[in-house]
């Protein structure tokens, strides 16, 4: 929709099409929002959020208790405050690995959280405007899906050093886990094919070209970094299939956190492997630090940017399920980097899966239809080791195909 800015009041009253204002004086005939202070402030501070309703959903800050505004909210605020990660930037205690507890969200706090919150304002908003001024010019945006997968493991097996393997040996037969010791002997020798190469039965499932998209791991062993060896040809092999197919982002290891070097590092290693650029990343264990974390990618020339959501919680980090800029709040300014949010990650289906996995299948449902709902970009992150496992009541990989499913009936529920 084309639209201009006026901060001159008489400018504002005198224009004859349809206004949204935003001032504690509204303009004749406008739509108005009564500002609250924070797009104002020059420092980030914390401030109470008042949550009030606007039409049956979660609003805030509310702001019209003293002053007449057809919205009773802040939604520009409230927008901001959800998309920027205000929230992230004030004092709050991580985790263990150093993230954001999404227990410290407003969203969880507010019961929001499981809604995109912010494309339902602007559905209501664009509903407002076209029953006070008619049909506007507003462009119709439909419903996209992405499968996304972090490579954390390429192999339970193969590709892994005589040492690491002969310390996996040691650990089964310590742990009396004989028949995981047969099966990597198996494996090993050629006689079985590796539990985690599930490759073939995913190519025939998935989305072809952008609309999956894998995110591969080459950082070095370490405690939290359990790739195979990058050099070995069963590694290659699989990435040379995957990079044919689908398209392919980086994964940085848990220590590239705040870590220019390693970044670097790892970026050109894939680069290197790939024979291509990339330009998308999804953080290890989604350990970022934000804006720190984004500093590294930006610099390096990543533009886009997946890890907006909560690994042990489905729903929507950010309020929003729309890919959009980062914007830097102690720079004050938005950044070539886009944030594309994503709706649920297979870990977090697992405890429900375990207990019940219709109850799974139902919350993969709600998400995608509330998304469905504001024509917006559903996104779900899977890993291969999770996917490969062999559980006696639930299977993961028909829950992911579902969702697939479910993502390709187009249009709304």
């Amino acid at each position: 929709m084309p639209y201009r800015i006026s901060s001159s009041y008489t400018e504002a009253s005198d224009y004859k099409g349809p206004i949204l204002s935003y001032d504690k004086q509204p303009i004749p005939g406008s739509i108005s929002i009564c500002p609250s202070s924070l797009l104002f402030d020059k420092a980030i501070t914390s401030f109470p959020l008042e949550i009030g309703e606007w039409h049956g959903m979660p609003a805030f800050p509310i702001t019209s208790s003293n002053h007449k505004s057809d919205i009773p909210f802040d939604l520009l605020a409230g927008a901001f405050y959800l998309v920027t990660r205000y929230e992230e930037y004030l004092p709050h205690k991580p985790d263990k690995h150093g993230r954001f507890r999404f227990t410290n969200s407003i969203a969880y706090k507010n019961g929001f959280l499981e809604i995109p919150i912010i494309d339902i304002w602007a559905h209501q908003l664009a509903a407002a405007i076209k029953e006070k001024f008619g049909n506007s010019h507003s462009k119709h945006r439909s419903f996209t899906s992405q499968v996304t997968f972090d490579l954390d493991s390429a192999f339970a097996f193969k590709g892994k050093s005589i040492v690491r393997n002969v310390l996996g040996f040691a650990k089964s037969a310590l742990s009396l886990e004989f028949s995981n010791a047969k099966m990597r002997l198996m494996v090993l020798t050629n006689k079985a094919k590796d539990p985690f190469d599930i490759y073939d039965e995913l190519f025939g499932i998935l989305p072809a070209g952008k609309a999956t998209k894998w995110f591969i791991h080459v950082g070095s062993w370490g405690k939290y970094d359990k790739q195979v060896n990058t050099r070995s040809a069963s590694f290659l092999n699989v990435i040379n299939k995957l990079s044919s197919r689908y398209s392919i982002g980086i994964h940085p290891s848990y220590k590239t956190y705040l870590s220019d070097e390693y970044f670097r590092s790892e970026l050109t290693k894939l680069v290197d492997i790939l024979g291509q650029a990339v330009s998308a990343s999804r953080f290890h264990y989604l350990r970022q630090s934000i804006p720190y974390s984004y500093y590294s990618l930006i610099r390096a020339g990543i533009t886009q940017e997946y890890s907006m959501g909560y690994a042990d919680k489905p729903g929507f980090r950010a309020g929003t399920c729309t890919p959009y800029p980062f914007f830097d709040l102690f720079e004050n300014t938005s950044k070539n980097l886009k944030i594309f949010p994503f709706a649920i990650m297979d870990k977090s289906l697992l405890n429900i899966v375990r207990y019940d996995p219709n109850q799974a299948l139902e919350l993969v449902n709600r998400l995608v239809q509330v998304v469905k709902n504001v024509n917006g970009n559903f996104v779900s992150v899977w890993h291969i080791d999770y996917l490969a496992r062999n559980h006696s009541d639930f299977s993961l990989m028909e829950i992911l195909e579902k969702t697939i499913e479910m993502c390709r009936n187009e249009g709304k529920a």
